[in-house]
């Protein structure tokens, strides 16, 4: 019955979706047709609007994978009952248009932009710097198109070893072209990514896997690749949908690339630093920021993060922002994953930390710098306990983690609340670390829950 009720809603998805995208593709031909002014056109622009903002109360992002002659959502074609969407591919696909996004909050005036640019031949709007170009002019921001490698066509069985090199070769290229101030691959970058993410939802062992080589001649790039994975691993977790933990992807295979502006001696020191090198260093993220900012196709996320990847939650960190300003959401994610990449590579002036080590020190050693909630999911993953945690003990007692140390990840001071056999006057902290008795070990994270249902009778009213 579940399944049978998924299906319809699917159904009835695809059904509102293809006729939101019909009404588009009416408005692009009439408009081409007629001109914008044309007393048809208001009528049909409202039509659309209407069927496209009921659609996007449902899903507030949408994201149409465009081939040659169809339209698809999530890898499935949509079914094409008027014969209007194979028209309306092909107009995109003459566009270099791979991908179309709509956005909660498009206005009429943003569709009727959109048909008119639609109108325009390829070869005009070449000239005028390219669809996307053409968009940002006319300050378009709910509806967005991106050119390179369909989604759908990139998902052919490719080995992960391959997509990870692929990644790395593109970054390097990356940071050459900001270097020389040339071009960025956005659409290469785009399709790799979405290669990455379609291998990490199939199965993330392998890829995973692969963040843990570490080459000293291809730190940067590595490092950079390795901050996307776990990113949109992190990304998965905590049930970001597709589109966006693909944003945040391509962002974060950018984040570093404002190190191109630094000599390359100073990254690679194997020393302490002077105030001039840290002055040199402590500049790469808002260079960063501003190579990435309002090129056509990057999602205006990758600039944000460039900034903000070094900015903790505290308030400390690089670049210096107001004491009120809190970062994005996925910059305090980034910047997790950032350190902890950082951490677990060796470096010239010290050792590589295992996983838990490192997120044990984000954890315990440095609790106000990192986002709490963010860092409890990713030290959920390490099998760690955040500072706060509820855990149960073999001997059945109910302690609260109160402090700990990367030193010994896995063993930190607990803060014992129920007991049976232990003085109630005064609250008992046992480093378990130190601890001698198996009975005291952690058995589990629990929840509220279970410390509450011997007070049920006094809690719950009869």
């Amino acid at each position: 019955m579940q399944q049978d009720n998924a299906n319809r809603q699917s159904d009835d998805m695809h059904t509102r979706i293809a006729d939101a995208l019909s009404k588009i593709s009416i408005c692009t031909r009439s408009v081409a047709q007629y001109g914008r002014s044309h007393p048809i056109i208001d009528e049909m622009v409202g039509n659309a609007h209407q069927a496209v903002a009921q659609l996007l109360v449902i899903q507030p992002t949408l994201a149409i994978a465009a081939g040659e002659s169809y339209l698809a959502l999530e890898s499935f074609p949509i079914e094409d009952g008027s014969g209007t969407l194979t028209a309306f591919a092909e107009t995109l696909h003459a566009r270099k248009v791979t991908e179309l996004r709509l956005i909660s909050g498009i206005t009429p005036a943003e569709l009727i932009d959109f048909a008119e640019i639609l109108s325009l031949s390829p070869e005009n709007l070449a000239i005028r710097g390219g669809i996307s170009s053409e968009m940002t002019r006319r300050q378009i921001s709910h509806i967005q198109t991106f050119s390179g490698v369909l989604p759908t066509e990139s998902r052919e069985a490719k080995d992960p070893a391959d997509i990870y090199e692929e990644s790395i070769m593109l970054v390097e290229q990356a940071m050459k072209a900001v270097e020389s101030g040339l071009q960025i691959p956005v659409p290469e970058i785009r399709a790799v990514v979405a290669e990455s993410l379609h291998s990490l939802i199939k199965d993330d062992s392998a890829l995973l896997a692969l963040t843990g080589i570490r080459s000293y001649d291809h730190y940067l790039s590595e490092h950079s690749v390795n901050v996307c994975i776990l990113s949109m691993v992190l990304s998965k977790d905590l049930g970001l949908d597709a589109a966006s933990t693909l944003e945040l992807g391509i962002s974060a295979l950018l984040h570093d690339v404002g190190k191109v502006f630094v000599n390359p001696d100073i990254v690679r020191k194997p020393g302490k630093l002077t105030e001039e090198e840290w002055q040199q260093i402590r500049r790469h993220p808002a260079e960063g920021a501003r190579a990435l900012a309002g090129l056509p196709d990057l999602p205006a996320l990758a600039s944000t993060i460039a900034l903000e990847h070094h900015v903790r939650s505290d308030g400390s960190g690089y670049p210096a922002v107001s004491m009120t300003h809190r970062p994005h959401l996925l910059s305090r994610l980034v910047a997790i994953v950032d350190t902890y990449d950082a951490l677990t590579t060796e470096r010239p002036y010290r050792e590589r930390w295992t996983a838990q080590q490192a997120i044990a020190w984000m954890l315990y050693e440095a609790p106000g710098q990192y986002d709490r909630q963010l860092m409890a999911r990713f030290a959920a993953r390490a099998r760690l306990y955040p500072l706060g945690s509820l855990v149960r003990l073999k001997k059945g007692d109910y302690a609260v983690v109160v402090a700990g140390s990367n030193a010994h990840p896995k063993q930190p001071t607990v803060r014992i609340i129920t007991s049976a056999d232990l003085p109630k006057d005064a609250p008992i902290e046992i480093d378990l670390f130190t601890n001698t008795d198996p009975a005291f070990e952690i058995d589990s994270i629990a929840q509220p829950v279970e410390v509450l249902l011997p007070y049920a009778d006094r809690l719950v009213a009869v």
